[in-house]
């Protein structure tokens, strides 16, 4: 018998022979499957062709674009290894994370080449810099430069496949302290999950079908853009990418292309239906989406259902490649009215095929009573083994064969978990988390500042915005004028800014000598 690979390879290879006539839709590019997978063969080919080697590791900086397309294809398939880097990073933390994955070749947008070549020094490692450019080609004066259109050409190079053990996919997650944390996963790991998504979101009331045209909204750069460049291919899907999120031209493309379906965090949702035509073309299209990353408000949900869409929610992590559970129908919610169904879609959800998902308390599953609050504690086969290089914070993560998520939640009598609070300290405004432990290092810096502490306020758009306590005698301008330097510089993004500059005479300790930021934060409610 055959010993056939779940790889990303043969993933693709199924898919165009079944669908070779589908659309890929970027801007004014119209591409089949047939001609996808040709550029993508191309793209891998060349790869191998300038050094490219299995086990290798690749940066990719670029927006939603075809090329990020290409590369989440082309390079797993020569096994090497895609590393999506956090385009929203400050450069300190860029360069950390291409320097602790190891890579050894760097695909960019022209956009973030000038960062780049501010600190070109500190990447003497990079072997080789690939650069994408819808403008031309640039002169950047370094040796080891290539251009992405270039690869496209046919090539005589073959490929290696590789085994559906070997590492694909790379990328960092910020978690709640401390630098970020690499997270990695292999081919078999990526198609098990588009299988058991795929499936997941057939489910009433989302219904993914043959017929549904996708435009995700959610970064490539975060945690495989919740799977969907994989699983929408596998399933044969219309799909239209974005580019860089601009929110009026991204309205006049789903109405253009007349899209079904997309999956975003609850502040793009925000500002969607902000843009000039977002209520009326979303309306119109009937927009069905999962909401993710964040908690999504009853305000703003309402918003959007009033005017014709639809909203589910799901739920995962950067350790968990991310789909854990989908807040479709089950047949016990099936027959129920439309107004217990509604609150059920706000649920976090029940888990996709193949996870198993426990609620526990100080080690006992806690009753399905919708009220005793527990840990989320899971197990399926695309879990993430570990954090690259720190075999110590795995140890925390991975206890008695669990993946602790660090979630709490409780679980209704019908299995269907709500997510109530969240272990960390970290602030996740818009779905990204924004560091405080960076922002009190910065904040620290300001003259007359004894001590300080970033937390978290509920946030009707954004979900949550974080908030500055501060000892000292600096004033709040001074404060603000300090900060603007770094945002200035490009060090930290303009949305890490805190809301809030409160001055306390003293902070609350814990038992080790920590501020007790949970005493912050009920200040704030």
């Amino acid at each position: 018998m055959a010993d056939f690979k779940l790889t990303i390879n043969n993933l693709l290879d199924s898919a165009v022979r079944a669908n070779g006539d589908q659309k890929i839709i970027y801007k004014d590019l119209q591409l089949t499957y047939n001609s996808f997978y040709k550029n993508v063969k191309n793209f891998a080919a060349n790869l191998v062709k300038i050094g490219v080697k299995p086990g290798d590791r690749i940066a990719v900086i670029d927006y939603d674009t075809i090329n990020y397309m290409y590369c989440y294809y082309s390079i797993p398939m020569i096994g090497a290894v895609i590393h999506m880097v956090n385009i929203r990073y400050p450069p300190e933390i860029l360069y950390y994370t291409i320097k602790n994955s190891e890579d050894t070749y760097i695909v960019v947008n022209s956009d973030f080449m000038p960062l780049l070549m501010q600190f070109k020094n500190m990447f003497e490692f990079i072997k080789g810099f690939i650069v994408y450019s819808e403008h031309g080609h640039e002169n950047y004066q370094l040796d080891n430069v290539y251009y992405a259109d270039d690869l496209l050409k046919d090539t005589d190079y073959n490929i290696t496949p590789p085994d559906e053990n070997d590492m694909a996919t790379l990328f960092y997650t910020s978690g709640t302290t401390g630098l970020p944390k690499g997270v990695y996963y292999n081919h078999r790991q990526l198609v098990l999950h588009s299988m058991a998504t795929a499936e997941g979101l057939s489910d009433d009331p989302i219904l993914l079908n043959k017929t549904s045209i996708l435009l995700p909204l959610v970064p490539m750069f975060h945690v495989h853009a919740w799977g969907m460049p994989y699983f929408a291919i596998m399933k044969g899907l219309k799909y239209v990418l974005p580019g860089k999120y601009e929110w009026d031209r991204i309205v006049e493309t789903m109405e253009k292309e007349h899209v079904t379906n997309s999956a975003m965090v609850p502040s793009i949702l925000y500002l969607l239906l902000q843009a000039k035509r977002g209520p009326e073309v979303l309306g119109k299209l009937k927009l069905k989406s999962v909401i993710g990353g964040a908690a999504l408000n009853e305000g703003l949900a309402r918003s959007a259902e009033s005017i014709g869409m639809s909203l589910v929610t799901g739920y995962g992590m950067s350790e968990t490649c991310p789909i854990l559970t989908l807040a479709s129908y089950t047949n016990d919610i099936l027959p129920l009215s439309e107004e217990i169904k509604e609150k059920y879609r706000r649920k976090t959800g029940v888990p996709v095929p193949m996870v198993n998902l426990r609620v526990v308390y100080q080690g006992k599953d806690v009753a399905k009573d919708d009220t005793e609050i527990g840990e989320i504690i899971v197990q399926a086969p695309w879990l993430t083994a570990g954090y690259l290089k720190d075999p110590e914070k795995t140890a925390k993560l991975w206890i008695d064969g669990w993946l602790h998520t660090g979630d709490l939640a409780t679980m209704d009598k019908y299995g269907y978990i709500k997510i109530v609070d969240r272990e960390s300290d970290a602030v996740k405004s818009g779905g990204e988390f924004i560091p405080s432990m960076v922002l009190e290092d910065l904040i620290s810096t300001v003259p007359g500042v004894g001590e300080v502490a970033v937390t978290k306020k509920s946030d009707e758009k954004w979900g949550e915005r974080p908030v500055a306590f501060i000892k000292g005698t600096a004033t709040v301008e001074a404060i603000k004028e300090h900060m603007q330097q770094f945002v200035d510089t490009g060090r930290i993004a303009k949305f890490w800014l805190p809301d809030d500059y409160i001055f306390v005479d003293d902070f609350e300790k814990t038992g080790t000598g920590k501020i007790n930021k949970v005493v912050l934060r009920k200040k704030l409610e």
